[in-house]
């Protein structure tokens, strides 16, 4: 088969089974598996192993096939699960997603011989050496004989039934669909016959239509709900055949009468009584969605320009159909921004490996706990967020958590600890890791940022320990004493400081000695349409996000007070620090205050702050556009937007911006 038209559908499920995998064998180390957890197991290996034979990848299929025979003898209760064993296909699982990888990158594939041959010796009796890897197409082959190889027809007396499937016309991997639909068949019974030959299914010759014919006592409408129900089978019509002790008459007249499978076409024409199922989802590739919502951005650009030109009266037609239009485009928005949500759970399996891989290396033992995560982000969000976790995993397998010998000696368990943990304030995700490690200690941190002539002495000492932590983020900053290939305390921190504020998100760190150091991350859900009000500042027109914001208030100079090097004002029971917007953007906190302004109140911990503009124009809704390199380097902002009238606006982060005012 021609791998490169379906290269990425290959890829994105195999992903997807890996990912299956990985979560359930995870699961396996602290729980017994259910029955139905191991057929889930034997239905992910059989895929990957199907479709890459039929996209002509022999090594993921061979290393697949051996997983699948000992997962099978898992569901035959031939063998149990073990740690060792369950250890082995985690490994192995873990090998069929550096083969991808292999894959996404262009590089050569791994072999996965040697792993598979240890799965091999694992589940075969000594006496009988483990068997050389078939191809898929030969091992399906074996299977249609069924899973006990008895002779069909002499053998077994349970009701046959035909199964006729129609497999979508020009969905990709036919011959990996109907590999599907037979192994899950054999699930429910044996399978005697089977047309064409496996053999085919494998190759370009495979037209999308596959007959079974199966001994099953399950119901002919339970087995078609069985196949019928599998990605991409158009239709799937199962009759119920004569006894099989009825050995005088063949195969054809022995049929029930029954209907000819419906194909897609033939409806069009009007030719078929019987409807097909309808396809209840599609695959859609990521870039096509990231246009798709790019679109819909200048769709409420549009509109909004629209309005302005009009200013339609009130109760007219003209004002109705704006109404409409604006209660469509708000309804599609929210579509697609739902539609591309992902929950965090998506990306766990990778984690998972990741720290596996590195506390082998290191040979340490270390336990990841992930909570929360059926929290959604944006796909893009997610695929941001990748980078700075594995960053920050490294450094808490390196150099946060400690050896088996000094955990000892501190009184801690041998293995360590690594939580991740998601939840939701409010219209933000918090996504916090943590570890029970060593910690950092602030004190030890002023004196490199000292030594490395980071901070003068003076300054360092004025440092709370919260600032002295977050010194661990400036480029190349490190108390390591020893420097390895894995990662140093705070090498690659900045870049997770630079990454979260590029997402408009915000990084916390707390840690005590001896105990163990905690990273919190507030990030929007989604960065990419969001409300701001337009200011006006400096001679420019600056985005501030609603959501960032408590409270607009106006402010005469005269109520400003001077209280320890910063200007104040009383508004309820809270004191406000003031900050110029103008004067911080241009570098100079101390800018004098008009005679009156407004202002835009926020929060940064338990500090409120206000932002005092020269105008505050409105409130509207932002297509959020991200800075290229080197703004993005820049805290204070936290992306772009095109204004109705064509203008363009950066967006401000009040929290950084404040944060950035205040560095020494």
């Amino acid at each position: 088969m021609e791998t490169p038209d379906f290269l990425d559908l290959f890829i994105s499920e195999a992903r997807e089974h890996i990912e299956g995998q990985a979560a359930l064998l995870t699961r396996a180390r602290s729980t017994p598996l259910q029955r139905d957890e191991i057929n889930d197991l034997f239905r992910h290996a059989h895929s990957i192993k199907g479709m890459a034979a039929a996209m002509g990848f022999p090594a993921m299929s061979s290393l697949a096939h051996a997983m699948e025979d000992l997962l099978h003898q898992w569901r035959d209760g031939a063998s149990a699960p073990t740690p060792a064993s369950i250890d082995l296909l985690t490994r192995a699982n873990d090998h069929l997603s550096a083969q991808v990888d292999a894959l996404v990158s262009r590089q050569e594939m791994p072999s996965g011989d040697e792993i598979g041959r240890q799965i091999r010796l694992l589940h075969s009796p000594p006496e009988n050496p483990p068997r050389p890897p078939a191809s898929a197409a030969a091992d399906a082959a074996g299977h249609a004989r069924g899973p006990d190889a008895a002779p069909a027809d002499a053998s077994d007396t349970r009701p046959r039934l035909l199964v006729d499937n129609a497999i979508r016309q020009g969905a990709p991997l036919p011959g990996a669909r109907a590999m599907v639909i037979l192994k899950r068949l054999e699930e429910h019974g044996q399978v005697l016959e089977v047309s064409p030959a496996p053999q085919i299914l494998a190759t370009g010759k495979f037209n999308g239509r596959l007959r079974i014919v199966l001994a099953s006592r399950i119901a002919a409408d339970r087995v078609a709900s069985v196949a019928g129900g599998l990605a991409d089978v158009a239709a799937c019509e199962v009759t119920p055949m004569a006894p099989p002790e009825d050995p005088g008459e063949d195969s054809e007249r022995r049929l029930a009468p029954r209907r000819t499978v419906p194909d897609r076409r033939d409806e069009e024409a009007g030719e078929s009584p019987v409807r097909a199922e309808t396809i209840s989802s599609i695959r859609v590739p990521t870039e096509r969605m990231d246009h798709l919502l790019d679109g819909i951005g200048e769709l409420i650009l549009d509109r909004e320009r629209l309005k302005r030109a009009l200013e339609a009266d009130p109760g007219s037609v003209a004002a109705e159909i704006l109404a409409g239009l604006g209660r469509t485009v708000d309804t599609l928005k929210d579509e697609v921004m739902t539609i591309r949500l992902l929950p965090f759970s998506s990306i766990v399996p990778r984690l998972e490996r990741a720290v596996r891989e590195l506390a082998s290396r290191l040979g340490k033992e270390v336990e990841l706990v992930v909570r929360g995560t059926e929290v959604s982000l944006d796909r893009s969000t997610l695929e941001e967020m990748m980078d700075p976790l594995q960053h920050i995993l490294r450094n808490c397998i390196d150099h946060g958590v400690e050896g088996s010998e000094e955990r000892l000696g501190a009184g801690k368990p041998v293995r360590g600890r690594i939580e991740i943990d998601l939840s939701r304030r409010d219209e933000r995700v918090c996504l916090a890791v943590s570890d029970d490690g060593r910690g950092m200690d602030p004190e030890a941190l002023r004196r490199v940022a000292v030594e490395r002539r980071y901070l003068s002495r003076e300054v360092a000492m004025r440092l709370s320990d919260d600032e002295a932590l977050m010194l661990v983020t400036i480029p190349g900053f490190s108390t390591a004493t020893r420097t390895t290939d894995i990662s140093g305390r705070g090498v690659g921190m900045d870049v997770v400081r630079m990454r979260v504020q590029k997402l408009g998100g915000h990084l916390i760190i707390r840690s005590q000695t001896g105990s163990g150091t905690r990273l919190e991350m507030d990030l929007p859900p989604t960065v990419t349409v969001t409300r701001a009000f337009l200011c006006r500042a400096a001679g420019g027109v600056f985005a501030v996000p609603v959501s960032a914001v408590q409270a607009t208030f106006e402010v005469r100079r005269d109520v400003v007070q001077a209280s320890q090097g910063e200007r104040v004002l009383r508004r309820g029971d809270d004191l406000v620090t003031v900050l110029p917007l103008g004067g911080v953007l241009a570098g100079d906190s101390a800018a004098p205050f008009p005679d009156a302004f407004p202002a835009l109140q926020y929060q940064v911990g338990k500090r409120t702050y206000a932002l005092g503009v020269d105008e505050i124009l409105g409130e509207e809704p932002i297509v959020v556009k991200p800075l290229r390199h080197p703004l993005e380097l820049l805290p204070q902002y936290s992306g772009a937007a095109i204004l109705n009238d064509g203008q363009i606006a950066l967006i401000v982060d009040p929290i950084n911006l404040t944060r950035t005012s205040r560095q020494p």
